[in-house]
C-alpha cells in the first residue's frame, strides 16, 4: 500500500514552500504585505495548485516538476523586476528555487496510476531452449 506522502509528495512539497513564501512575505521587511509580495504569494500558491492538478503521463513523468520549475522561474523574474533584489529578496529567490527542487525530489502518483519514479523493467522472457 502506498503512503500518503508517496502519493502526494510533490503537492505537499509545493504547498509547504507556498506556505514558507507567505510566511516570508508577511513577516519580512516592514511587516506590511506589499503588492510585489502579494504577487510572490500568488505565484507560490498557483505553483502548489498546479503541481497538484497536473497529472503525470506515462511518457511525461516530469510534468509536475516542470510546472514547479516554470513558476519558480516566474517567481524569480517577478522578484527581480517588481521589487529589485536586496538582502531580503535573496531569501524569496532561495524559497522559489527550493520549491522547484523539493517538487523534483518528492514522489507522486497520479490517479491514472502513473508514478514519477521509473519502474523496474519486467524480467526478460526466457529464450528458446536448445538441446545438446
Amino acid at each position: 500500500m502506498e503512503t500518503f506522502f508517496g502519493r502526494y509528495g510533490k503537492a505537499l512539497a509545493a504547498t509547504t514552500f507556498a506556505a514558507l513564501t507567505a510566511l516570508y512575505a508577511t513577516s519580512s521587511g516592514d511587516g506590511v504585505v506589499d503588492p510585489d509580495e502579494w504577487v510572490a504569494i500568488a505565484i507560490a500558491a498557483v505553483s502548489a495548485v498546479g503541481v497538484y492538478v497536473v497529472p503525470l503521463a506515462p511518457r511525461y513523468r516530469w510534468t509536475k516538476t516542470a510546472v514547479a520549475a516554470l513558476l519558480a522561474g516566474l517567481q524569480v523574474l517577478a522578484t527581480v523586476i517588481l521589487g529589485g533584489v536586496d538582502a531580503n529578496e535573496w531569501l524569496l529567490i532561495a524559497i522559489a528555487i527550493g520549491q522547484a527542487l523539493g517538487v523534483a525530489a518528492a514522489p507522486a502518483t497520479s490517479d491514472n496510476g502513473v508514478t514519477n519514479r521509473a519502474r523496474p523493467a519486467p524480467p526478460a522472457a526466457p529464450g528458446p531452449v536448445t538441446g545438446t
